[in-house]
């Protein structure tokens, strides 16, 4: 034991100089040098996790009481976490069109069961191939099948076959499973040339259906068990996909981001599902950034939107920011000392899929949000976030002033028109695709 005050704190240096030169024992960069920090890494690869259907607040970062997502708990705690991120849709072809391009569901036109991104839609993949990246996709829903045109941009665009049937998951699968999307991933990484930069996106479709083996259910009870049990799952592959990028040295050189298309209802609004209106519970969904180094973790809460994704990426690995892109860099909010005001968020559901949805727009600015149904009825909705953030009570008679405002601005954002060449009609959906789509209730 050492009893001279002044050599033990001299070995306590040392013994702390020399953990912060073991693996994972790095000092955490602070967040407001994360751009100056970013520019060290020539060309940066970027990997994109999509998990279909996923609320956030069914995510153990966002406060699940049920440790859902061990593994995006470990991204938060040294990334970047946005705590109001919202969808533009709560249907996944109109609110991936959005993700994509970074435009509005109004702006790019995708709004139909038979629309498909046109050619003169700049999609991120399309930005990173022009900057010198590989660009691979692996995804798992019909309705972003590279007939509708979300290929656009990619190298590669797997849309994997076989083995969607799986006995120990307990029921039958529509989509390819987690697995499939994995053992994908893993092909296109193994095949990547090493030095290239790449942009790699997943989209996962478990959580939609519901899906997961036995020794997932980590929760009892009915249907919203089974949900949980598909979110752990996908968690644990999500963590094989971070632990492949470990094992081929390419983690600390890799830009991960973990988001989602849409939400689910169990309830509110009197609804269970999607595809129904565009209310919090369907829009509301995790956004998270792994950065290549620890940073000090940070908890965004200004509100953001899923069309500030693409230009995020591009800030971050140092790619010029379109100027046809309407959203906007997180990077400001991630740098800031002071807080931030929100964003305005649109939504739009498009064309009802279902048999018994009315085609709805909304619009949010963080505080106040309204909804209207574009039928002949236009019944028009307005919930106070902070009173009411589920939006299950409809104050569009006790806040005329609020309403008189928000109706303004809705007023304004519909008459906007697709812009050209952004979105095709009436395309050809693939046999297999269609019968499988309506197998989960699309397309009746």
């Amino acid at each position: 034991m050492l009893r001279d005050p002044i050599a033990a704190a001299r070995v306590c240096l040392v013994a702390i100089g020399l953990l912060a030169l073991l693996p994972g024992c790095e000092k955490p960069t602070p967040a407001r040098e994360l751009r100056a920090a970013m520019a060290e890494i020539e060309r940066p690869n970027v990997v994109l996790i999509v998990v279909d259907m996923l609320r956030a607040d069914r995510t153990t970062p966002y406060g699940c009481e049920i440790d859902t997502t061990p593994e995006l708990q470990r991204w938060a705690e040294r990334g970047v976490l946005f705590e109001r991120a919202r969808a533009q849709s709560s249907w996944t072809k109109v609110s991936m069109a959005s993700l994509f391009t970074s435009l509005w569901p109004r702006s790019h036109g995708v709004r139909a069961s038979t629309d498909g991104l046109g050619e003169g839609a700049r999609t991120l993949a399309d930005v990173l191939s022009e900057a010198g990246y590989r660009t691979y996709g692996v995804q798992s829903n019909g309705w972003l099948d590279q007939s509708f045109g979300f290929q656009q941009g990619f190298d590669r665009y797997v849309f994997p076959q076989g083995n969607k049937q799986d006995a120990n998951l307990g029921k039958a699968s529509h989509w390819p499973h987690a697995e499939r999307i994995y053992q994908e991933a893993e092909r296109l990484l193994d095949a990547h040339s090493a030095g290239e930069p790449f942009f790699l996106y997943l989209h996962f479709m478990d959580v939609h259906e519901y899906a997961a083996p036995p020794e997932f259910r980590i929760h009892r009870g009915g249907i919203e068990a089974t949900y949980l049990a598909a979110i752990r799952w996908v968690d644990s592959v999500v963590a094989r996909v971070r632990q492949k990028l470990e094992r081929d040295g390419l983690s600390d050189s890799t830009v991960m981001i973990f988001a989602s298309d849409h939400g689910e209802a169990f309830g509110e609004n009197r609804r269970h599902g999607h595809a129904f209106n565009v209310h919090t519970p369907v829009l509301h969904v995790p956004l998270v950034i792994r950065t290549p180094f620890p940073i000090e973790p940070l908890r965004v809460p200004t509100q953001v939107r899923n069309i500030d994704i693409a230009p995020t990426v591009l800030e971050l690995i140092g790619v010029p920011i379109p100027g046809e892109f309407e959203g906007e860099s997180l990077l400001p909010l991630i740098e800031a000392d002071a807080p931030v005001p929100d964003r305005t968020v649109f939504a739009d559901l498009g064309e009802p899929i279902l048999t018994d949805a009315i085609e709805q727009v909304s619009v949010n600015d963080g505080a106040w949000s309204m909804a209207r149904n574009l039928d002949p009825e236009g019944r028009e909705f307005l919930f106070e976030w902070e009173l009411d953030p589920m939006e299950d009570a409809n104050l569009i008679d006790l806040e005329p002033a609020q309403a008189e405002r928000l109706r303004a601005v809705l007023d304004a954002h519909l008459a906007v028109e697709a812009r050209e060449g952004t979105h095709v009609e009436d395309v050809s959906i693939d046999p297999g695709i269609a019968a499988a789509l309506r197998a989960v209730g699309y397309l009746q």
